[in-house]
């Protein structure tokens, strides 16, 4: 994945996360941006069809997977010499999002421990609330990126502190 300051158009001032096509899950859901806001980490996505359900909504599974990267991009700061996991997310779906728009999120840190973090955040879409979230990150060693298709073996179980 590559991170890129944006220096013109409408996403200037955003770092964009992006994933060449190379069948990983995270490059199927498109480019992901994120800025320092006034008030907390801000994020953004642009939605197509790719991203919606059987009745013409963004799909919840997609709202999920944005609002994970969303808590990567809140903690990214942390994570200088380490890397993180996603313990728990907590969504609560407050509206349908409309294809087409971008869908957007505000959160923060709300607690860090030694090795946890705890976050929070609202995404939006046009001033509409869609979804709340909570969430839990612990980091870890940073692994070895893994070649081919994936991790051959599962990482070591950590006892959570």
């Amino acid at each position: 994945m590559t991170r890129e300051l944006i220096t013109d158009g409408p996403n200037a001032g955003w770092i964009c996360w992006r994933r060449e096509p190379d069948g990983r899950f995270a490059s199927l859901l498109g480019d992901f941006y994120f800025r320092q806001g006034d008030h907390g980490v801000e994020c953004r996505m642009e939605t197509d069809r790719r991203h919606s359900n059987g009745l013409g909504y963004i799909h919840g599974g997609f709202i999920m997977s944005f609002i994970d990267m969303a808590m990567f991009a809140f903690i990214f700061r942390q994570l200088e010499n380490s890397a993180a996991v996603t313990l728990s997310c907590a969504t609560d779906f407050l509206s349908a999002g409309i294809v087409g728009k971008p869908i957007e999120a505000s959160g923060e840190i709300l607690k860090e421990t030694g090795k946890m973090l705890f976050v929070r955040g609202l995404v939006t879409q046009d001033g509409v609330n869609v979804a709340s979230f909570t969430g839990t990150m612990r980091k870890i060693p940073r692994p070895a990126r893994p070649l081919g298709d994936g991790a051959s073996s599962r990482p070591e179980s950590h006892q959570v502190d």
